[in-house]
């Protein structure tokens, strides 16, 4: 068997997906030890899902950033409506 060890090893969700998709084909590179033919189709799939993860992770990041710039004015402006009406 490929890649026998003493410990569980983690299954990610690719492979759950291979798996569904085709029976044979997850028997064939997980148990078989074959490589895809296509790896350069998978290196492109990789490439572009690290790039869309570091897009989503920069928009989580720009709405963190503008949610604290939001709470920033709502102070300003209650300190300005407090200073104000002294």
């Amino acid at each position: 068997m490929a890649g026998k060890s003493s410990y569980p090893r983690f299954i990610r969700a690719s492979e759950l997906a291979r798996w569904e998709y085709c029976h044979r084909a997850w028997w064939l590179q997980v148990i078989r030890g074959y490589k895809p033919a296509n790896r350069a189709a998978l290196r492109a799939g990789q490439k572009f899902h690290t790039a869309h993860g570091r897009q989503v992770w920069r928009a989580h990041l720009y709405r963190t950033f503008a949610l604290a710039l939001l709470v920033v004015a709502a102070i300003v402006i209650l300190i300005a409506l407090v200073l104000w009406l002294l």
